[in-house]
């Protein structure tokens, strides 16, 4: 449970028709949540994750900056950047190859609920909840500390933007590396 007084943030305004970016003491803002974790070592070679995080932040009470075209009318409102829910669940399964030789089978979904990316409250800058599904398949043998894993990121295509911010008439959309499937392969050698 925090609360922040004389919270700055980033204010985008419409000013002659050119959107202008002020930096701004926005007011008072809180936050207050939980999160829980857990491990679990099903068996000696399978062990599963998960986590569910809780956290309300929202805009207590908000500075309209003077002569602001945008509306100011936020307060309660939840602060950008600040899912309310995220989880996350992973499983992993180990075994031998022989030689001293190892691999590890893993997959994993991350889950977080809609994001308002800007303090103005638009509707047109909030990236609805989504959900990720990763895997990897990995050998390695760690007396002589090599790893070699293959890849596969946000198995199910799901895209998603890490930012939303309105720029007039349009709004930017930033993409994350992971925004589209992809697979990859990891080589490490400890010395």
């Amino acid at each position: 449970d925090t609360k922040y007084r004389n919270y700055q943030a980033n204010f985008f305004d419409l000013v002659s028709g050119s959107v202008v970016t002020r930096l701004i003491n926005a007011g008072d803002v809180s936050s207050r949540g939980a999160e829980v974790d857990a491990a679990f070592k099903a068996t000696s070679q399978l062990s599963i994750g998960a986590l569910l995080a809780y956290t309300r932040a929202r805009i207590d009470n908000f500075n309209c900056p003077t002569g602001a075209a945008a509306s100011c009318q936020v307060n309660g409102q939840p602060l950008p950047f600040a899912p309310d829910w995220k989880t996350a669940v992973n499983a992993n399964y180990r075994f031998a190859l022989g030689g001293g030789w190892q691999a590890d089978a893993g997959v994993e979904h991350t889950w977080q609920s809609k994001t308002q990316y800007d303090i103005g409250q638009f509707p047109d800058t909030i990236q609805g909840a989504y959900g990720i599904w990763n895997a990897s398949l990995a050998v390695s043998q760690p007396a002589q500390g090599w790893r070699v894993a293959l890849l596969a990121k946000n198995l199910a295509d799901r895209s998603y933007a890490s930012f939303l911010g309105r720029g007039g008439a349009y709004v930017n959309r930033w993409v994350p590396r992971d925004d589209q499937r992809y697979f990859g392969i990891n080589v490490r050698k400890d010395f």
